[in-house]
């Protein structure tokens, strides 16, 4: 009998950690024998709002921390990003498809999970993201 991989990951907040991050999907994957053609967005929307949370939410100070806490249910994947920065407001986050952002190098992750996801959500702080993908 396989063990149930963990559901939450805690990493430092250093870019390099997106390979654990990818390790620990692969495992919930292979684990629920989730569809390999879902991996790939799936992974892109989390490893958009990861590398968002080091960057953006916690600046890249290897003291802080993100936690990600991934849900299998049968057919959907819950996803939960919380990092230890000041929250931001997603209302202030420049539309990277209007014109005058195209060439803009900031936007475009938020863009692919609204884009990818279903129910993307944050808290009232602006520190923690959740949404859900249907498989």
């Amino acid at each position: 009998m396989k063990n149930n991989p963990p559901n939450i990951l805690v990493i430092r907040s250093v870019t390099t950690e997106i390979k654990r991050v990818e390790e620990f999907v692969k495992a919930i994957f292979n684990f629920h024998n989730m569809p390999e053609k879902c991996f790939n967005p799936t992974f892109l929307c989390i490893s958009e709002a990861t590398t968002n949370s080091i960057v953006h939410g916690n600046k890249e100070d290897h003291r802080k921390t993100v936690e990600l806490n991934i849900d299998c249910k049968s057919h959907l994947i819950q996803v939960r990003i919380t990092d230890e920065g000041e929250g931001f407001d997603v209302e202030k986050v420049p539309d990277p498809t209007l014109e005058d952002n195209l060439l803009k190098e900031t936007g475009r992750g938020l863009h692919i999970i609204n884009s990818i996801a279903q129910n993307v959500e944050y808290n009232d702080k602006g520190n923690s993201l959740s949404f859900e993908i249907y498989l």
